[in-house]
């Protein structure tokens, strides 16, 4: 009887813990700008932040866009840098951008949380 106790109680416990490395868990809060690029040859719209050790880009999900644009504005600029505070999880997918003389260029992909102009 002790062992089926022990048992079941075990059993509660592994169903209750969660141990999920979910990758769209994470959410991350930073300072970035908002990019634009392509008329100095340079990329179309990204996310750019820059910490002490590297610069990250990221590219928003399609999803992103209109909350990026209602907080923003109309994309329309080909060359604009808007510092934003950011919060975000990554997508887990790859997005690819336009870039100067024809190229194009695959970041990571972002869902937007929350988007603020600084």
């Amino acid at each position: 009887m002790k062992i089926l106790i022990v048992l079941f109680g075990l059993l509660a416990w592994i169903s209750c813990h969660d141990e999920s490395d979910d990758i769209n868990e994470q959410v991350y809060e930073v300072d970035a700008t908002w990019t634009n690029m392509l008329a100095t040859d340079g990329c179309s719209w990204h996310f750019t932040i820059i910490s002490p050790d590297s610069t990250i880009t990221f590219l928003p999900s399609e999803a992103s866009r209109a909350k990026i644009e209602k907080e923003l504005g109309k994309i329309e600029d080909y060359y604009s840098f808007t510092p934003v505070h950011l919060k975000y999880s990554l997508t887990g997918a790859k997005g690819t951008v336009q870039c100067g003389w024809g190229r194009t260029a695959t970041y990571d992909e972002i869902k937007v949380i929350e988007i603020h102009k600084k």
